[in-house]
């Protein structure tokens, strides 16, 4: 947004606009006219949950802990009481994540130790 005080106004054509239209302050800075839906998009992106550092390190190396193929269906939500939910987008990938879950835990632990991950829990969320 454009600040006022760093704005250029043309003195000589406000003093002769401010006799002719009788007007006391300068007028304000022109701004670019935007839609709502444009300013809401910005405004809503401020509203995002924040995320753990650890989730964020696992969100990177996902796609090579549990296959390409499953983690463009699933990715990592957060981590609760020692527990790793994976969100995932359709309920046909929830039997598949549950046949790969001890191998999984198996592999987050050896990996991610400092993380201290004990169980796996999936939830189905669409995107």
């Amino acid at each position: 947004m454009e600040q006022p005080r760093n704005s250029k106004v043309n003195r000589d054509r406000w003093d002769l606009d401010r006799v002719r239209y009788r007007l006391s302050k300068p007028p304000g800075p022109q701004r670019e006219v935007r839609s709502v839906a444009e300013v809401l998009k910005v405004v809503v992106l401020g509203f995002e949950q924040p995320v753990q550092e650890s989730v964020l390190v696992l969100r990177d190396s996902w796609p090579k802990l549990i296959g390409k193929q499953i983690s463009l269906h699933s990715h990592p939500g957060f981590i609760k009481d020692f527990t790793l939910h994976v969100f995932v987008d359709h309920p046909g990938w929830m039997p598949e994540l549950e046949r790969l879950k001890r191998v999984l835990l198996h592999k987050l632990q050896s990996n991610y130790r400092e993380m201290r991950i004990r169980k796996l829990r999936f939830i189905l969320q669409h995107r």
